[in-house]
């Protein structure tokens, strides 16, 4: 048997040889494409962010304390129970905080955004009443045993400040 493409005239031997030299090219190129495909034809994986958002309200009870040694309130979410603040100082370039918060009030919202994902386990309104290295926690987050879970979402909290009753700092 032979086959004739234009002039060049081929016989059965002639294509056989040809099958056997682009078979294992095409396949070839089919795997390479297959690899290429990460998943193969599953489509991709979504990555999770890698922050998330802490929204929060507080609220306030008991007499507050006097103007002249309120100076700052934010809430501070904390990876590990700090001994002193000079452990909270140590890691200032990976600490995560909120915007001042309202002063002599009954409540007030915050929010941090970019929480780097993660568990964080001591999680306070805390109170600058002196200098930039004079802060305590006023209030401290106890749902959920205190935890809070931060995986690219927003996670919302609330926290009570008994101003009559402060907790103990360092933490017992």
């Amino acid at each position: 048997m032979t086959a004739s493409i234009g002039l060049i005239i081929l016989t059965e031997k002639d294509i056989v040889r040809i099958v056997r030299i682009i078979w294992p090219l095409f396949l070839a190129a089919v795997l390479i494409w297959l690899l290429s495909c990460e998943g193969g034809l599953e489509p991709p994986v979504i990555e999770d962010e890698p922050y998330g958002v802490i929204l929060g309200t507080v609220t306030y009870s008991g007499q507050w304390p006097p103007q002249d040694s309120l100076n700052d309130l934010r809430f501070v979410p904390l990876k590990s129970v700090p001994a002193a603040f000079t452990d909270i100082i140590m890691d200032f370039q990976n600490l995560s905080f909120s915007d001042r918060l309202a002063y002599y009030t009954d409540s007030d919202e915050f929010f941090v955004d970019e929480v780097e994902n993660g568990r964080y386990i001591y999680n306070v309104i805390a109170h600058r009443y002196g200098t930039a290295f004079e802060w305590r926690p006023v209030g401290v987050y106890s749902d959920n045993g205190g935890e809070i879970i931060v995986s690219g979402d927003t996670t919302t909290i609330h926290i009570h400040v008994d101003f009559d009753n402060l907790p103990p700092f360092p933490p017992e």
